[in-house]
């Protein structure tokens, strides 16, 4: 029974694509742009972008929070600690000359669940850059 009932699970959760992440995301967020297979969001007066690939079964969203070059060693220090057991599924990252606030899945795997956890993870990797950088209350392997 348990074996069948992780098999119904697998099936469910295997079924995300495109369209029904946009419209996960739409309850949630304002769109504010659109351009094929990536969507722009605002979340709280934080903008946050969609990118999938269908064929490689990879979503990502990620939210600027500034340049690199701003960014001072003890902030990065910071950063990957917090990578460790404050920022949970979204983390931080550099490319292409700016820090983000990322989460990447695999796409068809994800549940909505997730993906709207996710969203808030990464707005709130943003807001909490140099105070907390916390993505959520729970603090991985803390005692809450």
């Amino acid at each position: 029974m348990c074996t069948l009932m992780a098999m119904a699970n697998v099936t469910m959760a295997q079924d995300m694509d495109l369209k029904s992440l946009k419209l996960a995301l739409a309850q949630r967020a304002v769109v504010v742009a659109e351009n094929g297979p990536s969507v722009e969001y605002e979340l709280d007066g934080v903008q946050i972008y969609l990118i999938t690939d269908e064929s490689a079964n990879r979503m990502r969203l990620m939210a600027g929070i500034m340049e690199e070059s701003k960014v001072e060693a003890e902030q990065l220090k910071k950063m990957m600690e917090a990578n460790f057991d404050r920022a949970l599924d979204a983390k931080y990252a550099l490319s292409n000359g700016v820090l983000w606030s990322v989460y990447a899945h695999p796409l068809r795997e994800l549940q909505k669940e997730q993906l709207i956890d996710a969203l808030y993870q990464v707005k709130n990797l943003v807001n909490n850059y140099g105070t907390t950088y916390h993505s959520a209350d729970f603090i991985f392997g803390a005692d809450n």
